[in-house]
């Protein structure tokens, strides 16, 4: 397995196998994220604090 880092700003959208993962909200320590599934089918994440990373950027792997 190889392991990419994908920084992302508000709005910013990125496809994850049959997904796509949008980047809603970052206000500090909080993240929310919007997930599609290849049948249309929404899910939103609840802010959730990403904080142990050494900076505020998010990662996907």
């Amino acid at each position: 397995m190889q392991l990419h880092q994908i920084d992302l700003v508000p709005g910013q959208a990125v496809q994850v196998g049959n997904f796509t993962v949008t980047l809603v909200a970052v206000e500090e320590e909080l993240v929310q994220l919007h997930v599609r599934d290849s049948d249309n089918n929404d899910f939103w994440s609840d802010p959730f604090v990403f904080s142990d990373a050494e900076s505020h950027e998010l990662a996907l792997a």
